[in-house]
């Protein structure tokens, strides 16, 4: 159910995005969404969101990474999804074809590099050739989860940036835009060229829309911790603090795991920056994959006398079995 709503929720931004995003040079909206000069491109406001003027000149598609949320998009447009084909050859390279006319239009682009990255990433780069090559007037990329996000800096020697070298793979074969959701660090947006403008969609309302309607889940609301499980995600928990404390939940504090690893997912030590005795802790994430961190948040004896621990991520992964977690941990949900 929750993850559901989280996927409304990305469709219904993603389409409110484009309204700001396709308006012609020097075309502004003002807080009531109306225009205030010049003129307006391809959509128009209702009473909820924005719905394409002329979809006609509006082609959405998407790969085989997550087609349901490409349709939730279009059904929140009011429109569908374009013919193409996506498949493989026999010796598994992949093939893809835009089968509509799409020559001068608007082309959106939907497809999350999700697990499988690379096959997903490899359709979406061909996505955007073959819209390019078919004389498409502007290519946006539509991009859930941006793979590769993780390794933005190098850490040792001898290793590639790969998140700048995806950003660079999309420039090179004629992106427009880029609209990215919650990513892993806001620095990945500025891998790419001023040329291409980077939406990057922040998804807590959901998360705090669903945290002030189940404050059962929580023995005092009035002690809540919000913990950010690493130093980069220190931003991301601040924001979710602030917003509860707008949203009435005053007593609403912050805390910080600073974490040390051996490997990619293996943590040699964690220390705690902030108090966490006796009140209950949401970890506030981006993604779960392998669910390490948030094990060994349980394990830590200075996060053993909190109340309660409940972790919230925008994405899960599970890419391995979790063996990290277990009942005694008090891990709540």
């Amino acid at each position: 159910m929750f993850q559901r709503v989280f996927l409304k929720s990305l469709a219904g931004a993603a389409l409110g995005l484009g309204v700001y995003m396709n308006l012609r040079s020097g075309d502004v909206l003002g807080a009531a969404g109306e225009k205030q000069r010049g003129k307006f491109g391809l959509w128009t406001r209702s009473k909820n969101c924005e719905k394409p003027s002329h979809p006609e000149r509006l082609f959405l598609c998407t790969g085989n990474a997550n087609r349901p949320l490409a349709e939730d998009i279009a059904k929140h447009l009011g429109t569908t999804i374009g013919n193409t084909l996506v498949s493989r050859f026999p010796d598994g390279e992949t093939k893809v074809q835009i089968q509509d006319y799409v020559r001068g239009k608007s082309v959106y682009i939907i497809q999350s590099t999700c697990p499988p990255v690379n096959e997903n990433l490899m359709e979406l780069l061909l996505l955007v050739s073959a819209a390019r090559r078919a004389s498409a007037k502007q290519v946006t990329a539509v991009i859930p989860y941006y793979g590769y996000a993780r390794q933005d800096r190098k850490m040792i020697s001898r290793v590639p940036i790969s998140a700048a070298d995806v950003a660079k793979l999309l420039e090179t074969l004629g992106v427009d835009r880029v609209i990215a959701m919650d990513l892993h660090c806001g620095q990945i947006q500025g891998f790419f060229s001023p040329r291409v403008p980077v939406c990057n969609l922040d998804g807590s309302a959901v998360l705090l829309d669903y945290v002030i309607n189940n404050t059962k889940l929580f023995t005092n609301p009035n002690k809540i911790v919000v913990v950010s499980p690493d130093a980069g995600g220190v931003g991301r928990a601040r924001r979710f603090q602030e917003r509860l404390i707008a949203r009435g939940f005053t007593g609403a504090e912050l805390a910080m795991i600073i974490k040390q690893r051996k490997a990619a997912s293996q943590i040699e030590r964690m220390d705690l920056v902030g108090h966490v005795e006796g009140k209950d802790c949401l970890v506030i994430d981006d993604m779960v994959d392998t669910a390490v961190s948030v094990g060994g948040m349980g394990r830590a004896r200075y996060v053993r006398r909190r109340r309660s621990l409940r972790r919230m991520a925008r994405r899960r992964f599970l890419s391995s079995p979790v063996t990290g977690c277990s009942p005694k941990m008090r891990i709540k949900r």
